[in-house]
This record gives structure tokens, C-alpha cells and sequence, in this order.
């Protein structure tokens, strides 16, 4: 769902890292908040259907955090780099086709 929701949007994110890592990486951190269980591993903790409320919240912030910061150390990254090169290739070689704008070659017939 994730997937279809960043093709709906128009995003560019050519190997779907965001619904694939992003999305399922804090559905994932959130899951073990609801489902977690001492009983499963004595030295983890019980989640928030077992009463571990304050877990789920750890786990919230974690995840959160997370995806915060990479975002924002992701949007620094690229902003430097394309004060050296370009990150996107301009509108017209998509249309062309990059193999034939960048390469002067036909990838596909």
C-alpha cells in the first residue's frame, strides 16, 4: 500500500526505499510494541496488549526518531552533494530516456 501510495503521489523514489524500509521498518518497530511479550524473551518486555503501554511509546519515539533523522541527514547529504553535481537529471532526458540522453545508446527497442 505504501508502494501504490508513493506511485499515486508522483514521488521519485525509483527503488521504493521509503514503502519498503521507511514503512515497513516502523510498522515493524511499532508491531513489537503491541505484540511483545516477556513471556517469549524474560529479558525483553511486554507490549501494550500485555499492558506495556510505556513500551509502545519507547518504540513510537524510536521509530519516529529515526525516520527523522534520516530524513533529515538524507535531505543535508543531497543538498551538498548537489552544490557539486546534479541529483536529478533534468525533465527532458526522462522523456528521452536516460540511456539515450546520458549514454547516446538504446538500452530497449
Amino acid at each position: 500500500m505504501a508502494i501504490t501510495l508513493k506511485n499515486r503521489l508522483h514521488w521519485d523514489d525509483a527503488l521504493d526505499v521509503w514503502g519498503v524500509h521507511g514503512v515497513g521498518g516502523v510498522l515493524g518497530i511499532l508491531c513489537l510494541g503491541v505484540f511483545g511479550s516477556a513471556a517469549l524473551n524474560p529479558s525483553g518486555f511486554d507490549g501494550a496488549l500485555r499492558g506495556g503501554w510505556a513500551f509502545l511509546g519507547k518504540q513510537a519515539v524510536a521509530g519516529f526518531g529515526a525516520a527523522a533523522y534520516a530524513f533529515l541527514f538524507t535531505y543535508a547529504a543531497l543538498w551538498v552533494i548537489n552544490k557539486i553535481t546534479r541529483v536529478h537529471v533534468a525533465e527532458n532526458e526522462e522523456e528521452v530516456g536516460l540511456d539515450s540522453a546520458q549514454l547516446g545508446e538504446h538500452a530497449y527497442l
